[in-house]
């Protein structure tokens, strides 16, 4: 099944919809106008062996490298967590 049309969103059990093989486009007429996507249970092996594939990949990056390419982008490399953030502002303070 490509797509529902409104009429058949209407129609259909949570149980179909967990049975849809993907996402399915919802028409009106001739134009999509959503799309229904059924939620499953993430299989907890293959979200262990993402999780540690990423982390692998990680371990491998150059953070040096990784601001150069962001800078060429122009990016804004400025730490803007909290802690930094309250560090500035008590060194503004401290100036004045």
């Amino acid at each position: 099944m490509d797509h529902l049309s409104i009429r058949d969103l209407q129609k259909i059990s949570g149980e179909a919809i967990s049975n849809l093989p993907n996402a399915t486009a919802i028409k009106s007429g001739g134009r999509t106008v959503g799309l229904l996507v059924p939620l499953r249970k993430p299989d907890a092996g293959r979200l262990q062996a993402w999780a540690e594939k990423m982390e692998t990949l990680a371990k491998e990056r150059d953070p040096a490298e990784d601001d150069r390419i962001l800078k060429e982008a122009g990016a804004d490399l400025t730490d803007w967590s909290i802690e930094a953030v309250r560090k500035f502002k008590a060194e503004l303070k401290r100036r004045t």
